[in-house]
């Protein structure tokens, strides 16, 4: 799964028929870097970079949440997807049942009705 970023965002931009070179120009970094990400080679870029690879393949909402999993997979650290982060970080609540999870080890039972429960919800 490490290069799986780099093999998503080539499929999505030659979907799009952007070349590597153009790309790389819209998104701020050099065709090598782009090419090294693309095969493989390198992890995916900053989050500022990454938002802004999204943005430029005008991806749909589940596209996006994909590219930031896959970004935050291709990382050498443990990290979450930026979309995640940034969810956690503007809403209290979500930060506190994480935590609440985590002390009391929930299971994944209870997890799993926790999930039902907003999909029943929301879809």
């Amino acid at each position: 799964m490490k290069n799986s970023f780099g093999l998503f965002v080539n499929k999505k931009r030659t979907e799009r028929q952007i070349t590597l070179r153009a790309f790389s120009n819209i998104i701020g970094i050099s065709p090598e870097y782009l090419s090294k990400i693309e095969n493989g080679l390198r992890s995916a870029p900053n989050d500022i970079v990454v938002r802004k690879i999204g943005q430029a393949l005008l991806l749909n909402c589940e596209e996006e949440e994909i590219l930031f999993d896959l970004a935050a997979s291709s990382k050498t650290y443990p990290t979450l997807a930026l979309d995640l982060v940034e969810y956690i970080m503007e809403n209290e609540e979500v930060h506190q049942i994480l935590r609440l999870a985590k002390r009391y080890d929930v299971s994944t039972d209870d997890l799993q009705r926790i999930i039902d429960m907003i999909t029943e919800k929301y879809f």
